[in-house]
């Protein structure tokens, strides 16, 4: 049975609990779409018949990118008391899925931009398009990543090397060199995506529950050292660049559709 909420779609398929983006026509990952999707990994967690959680697109594209009328207008209004800025928000929404005690899987096609590459890469398995179209552009638009992903965690997941290229290069990297990169598990034809990731939700899903938990937490130990003071950091200096009028012409270039920003350096 599928629960439609406003902005994503939750069901079952045996032992795979499935979340689909549904908020057209891009996705924006919008506030109100991660509250729903806390709300539904929460729902799950507790749940023995659900062991691996797949997220994937009701649409032909994955996902747009963070909402950025609703980022524009956060930094127009400043803090709100009582609210979640994108920035905890976002880095909350990596670390639920990165500490999930069940398995994760996302399958993914078409455009990923922004804070939407993000909710890929925190996924445990990633399986790419050959089209997929990945871009995560930031400091282009006069932005240091906020959420706890391509500044902290990126580089220790693919390597020095690899996130540098990643974010300087800023290219729209297809299926196959986002592969290349190591932020994909496997690639498949665009057309078998949502097939072959439920399969392999499926197999994953075979894996014993509390194995899999221990297992994910002894690998997430193995690699971490003081990640607490590098996400203060991250979330101080993106404070402090969110504040810059670079940061608000950028920002409103991602509305307006234009790739690249050209700054002054002042």
């Amino acid at each position: 049975m599928t629960k439609k909420y406003q902005y994503i779609l939750a069901e079952q398929d045996e032992r795979v609990g499935i979340i689909s983006l549904n908020a057209p026509p891009n996705n924006s990952l919008s506030k109100k779409m991660i509250y729903e999707i806390f709300s539904v990994l929460d729902d799950w967690e507790s749940r023995d018949d659900i062991r691996t959680v797949m997220f994937k697109s009701a649409l032909p594209m994955f996902s747009g990118g963070a909402n950025a009328p609703e980022l524009i207008a956060e930094m127009d209004a400043g803090e709100t008391a009582g609210e979640e800025s994108y920035s905890e928000l976002g880095g909350r929404l990596v670390e639920r899925i990165e500490t999930y005690p069940k398995s994760t899987l996302v399958a993914a096609t078409g455009k990923l931009f922004g804070g939407t590459t993000v909710l890929f890469s925190a996924c445990d398995i990633r399986i790419g398009g050959e089209n997929l179209n990945l871009k995560d552009g930031d400091i282009y638009y006069g932005l240091v990543a906020s959420w706890g992903m391509s500044s902290l965690r990126l580089p220790l997941w693919i390597g020095r090397n690899k996130v540098m290229d990643y974010m300087f290069l800023n290219e729209e990297f297809t299926g196959r060199q986002a592969y290349e990169l190591g932020l994909v598990s496997k690639v498949v034809p665009d057309e078998m995506v949502d097939e072959v990731g439920l399969s392999i939700a499926k197999k994953m899903s075979k894996a014993a529950p509390i194995a899999v938990r221990y297992y994910k937490e002894c690998v997430r130990r193995s690699i971490y050292h003081d990640l607490a003071a590098a996400r203060a950091f991250e979330l101080e200096a993106s404070e402090i660049v969110y504040s810059t009028e670079d940061s608000k012409k950028g920002i409103a270039n991602i509305t307006a559709g234009i790739p690249y920003t050209d700054f002054d350096g002042k």
